[in-house]
């Protein structure tokens, strides 16, 4: 038998190869159809040239289930409804009365007279607001057809505007008669919080006050659906790094709505009613304080589960296996071959280069990623796993419903089992979501990882 060595042929399955003007097929053993050793150099700088070129390196992205997501109107609403509930909840904790007594003088279960009527229409303004909004944008998106674009954009500024305008004139007012009311300072305690975090996050802008999800003009420079970006797919390794440079500004900007979102729900809607307590009336201080703390954390992991759900974490993660990373290299044996490192280049796993003065490994089936880049690393590392993102959230939703729990063991007064009852249910609703896109997230990842491995075991010893 003639001698050979066995390369990338038998790992790829069968090619074609012409010789005067005649097709020979070459078979997965390495032979051609005369029985011969067929001559594989040719076929390996091939696929050396596909695999620098990054026609080899492209992840393989797995189909993933569809998984149904409430939509912005719907979590508008869903979101008005927990609000308002948490804020009754903790008006119950703050005036609830002894009623059912037979010497008692109230004849209902609140004392409704201790409480401001200008703080529930501000409590109201505050968290409708949102849903308003986006009840009206829905209306005109129905109402108009797709050809009047430009028409429908302009209604939805002079909406935009009318409602921001509507909404601070309401405001004003009710600070307006609270001021004429209550001391000075509780006006400042009620506003300034609010007001000085938005100004550090958003700047003067409004349009973050009105539509917290939506994305802006400067922020459509990448394929959208549902205003979440999607992933090009690209081979190119600029078009890569511009792709994640997109990617990330958008996470971060869903980030810092989120989080002032959901900070500004709890705030307004259980710490208001504390700063307006009249001075005299007594209250448990330890419940009311627990209250303000479940409801914020269940109120982060829900909008978190909203802006970042399983279509949106499959995206970053895919934009994070062709990113790539690089692991800096301190001792490297000096018959090593050392690559300058090339903006233009896919490289593919294991490449050792250097930038900068320093030495890189890189990992990952393939990688566009600058060495060094301390943005590039956090992003590979927060999405190259799918279930990363979702982890923690998941572990925070799930000590608040034990803790809930817990406590619902040890109430004994009919308010305290009340409020804890319905949170319970509100968090109960969150945690289903995120435990599914956690399940979904992990199964797709497994089928995934081992599709990757198989196609890293193929590219690494011809790369070599």
């Amino acid at each position: 038998m003639p001698g050979g060595r066995r390369n990338a042929v038998s790992r790829t399955g069968p090619t074609t190869r012409s010789s005067s003007g005649n097709a020979s097929s070459v078979s997965a053993n390495g032979r051609s159809n005369s029985g011969e050793r067929a001559n594989t150099n040719n076929t390996d700088d091939k696929r050396l040239e596909e695999i620098y070129s990054g026609r080899s390196l492209a992840p393989k992205h797995i189909p993933i289930p569809v998984v149904p997501v409430d939509g912005q109107l719907s979590f508008e609403a869903l979101s008005l409804v927990v609000s308002i509930i948490a804020a009754c909840l903790q008006l119950l904790n703050l005036y609830r009365t002894v009623w059912w007594l037979p010497n008692s003088y109230n004849g209902y279960s609140m004392n409704f007279y201790l409480i401001d009527p200008y703080l529930l229409v501000f409590i109201f303004t505050m968290v409708a607001h949102q849903f308003l909004h986006t009840l009206l944008r829905q209306i005109i998106d129905v109402s108009l057809p797709i050809q009047s674009a430009p028409t429908k954009l302009a209604i939805r500024n002079i909406i935009s505007s009318s409602l921001s305008l509507a909404v601070k004139s309401v405001l004003v007012w009710c600070l307006y008669h609270m001021a004429e009311r209550h001391n000075s300072m509780k006006i400042f305690y009620l506003c300034y919080p609010s007001l000085s975090i938005y100004f550090v996050m958003f700047g003067i802008k409004t349009a973050p006050f009105l539509d917290m999800f939506s994305c802006g003009k400067e922020e459509r420079k990448t394929k959208y659906i549902l205003d979440k970006p999607l992933h090009n797919c690209s081979l190119n390794a600029s078009a890569i790094r511009a792709e994640v440079s997109t990617l990330r500004s958008d996470f971060n900007r869903r980030l810092k709505r989120a989080l002032f979102s959901s900070s500004g729900s709890a705030y307004v809607c259980v710490v208001a009613p504390i700063i307006f307590v009249p001075p005299h009336l007594h209250f448990n201080v330890l419940w009311v304080v627990q209250h303000v703390i479940l409801f914020w954390l269940g109120r982060i992991c829900a909008y978190f589960a909203q802006v970042y759900p399983f279509r949106y974490c499959d995206e970053l993660h895919r934009a994070a296996m062709h990113l790539g990373r690089w692991i800096k290299i301190e001792n490297l044996d000096n018959h090593i071959q050392v690559q300058p490192w090339n903006d233009a280049v896919l490289w593919p796993h294991g490449s050792i280069v250097e930038h900068n003065e320093e030495i890189y490994r890189s990992e990952g089936l393939c990688t566009a990623a600058e060495p060094g880049n301390s943005n590039h690393s956090r992003f590979y590392v927060l999405f190259n796993n799918r279930v990363t993102l979702l982890s923690p959230i998941l572990a925070l939703q799930l000590l608040l419903v034990n803790i809930q729990l817990f406590i619902l063991l040890g109430v004994t007064e009919w308010y305290q089992i009340l409020s804890t009852i319905l949170l319970l249910v509100i968090h109960y609703y969150t945690l289903f979501k995120m435990a599914r896109d956690f399940l979904i997230s992990w199964k797709v990842y497994r089928a995934e990882q081992i599709i990757q491995e198989k196609s890293q075991m193929v590219v690494n010893p011809i790369a070599q």
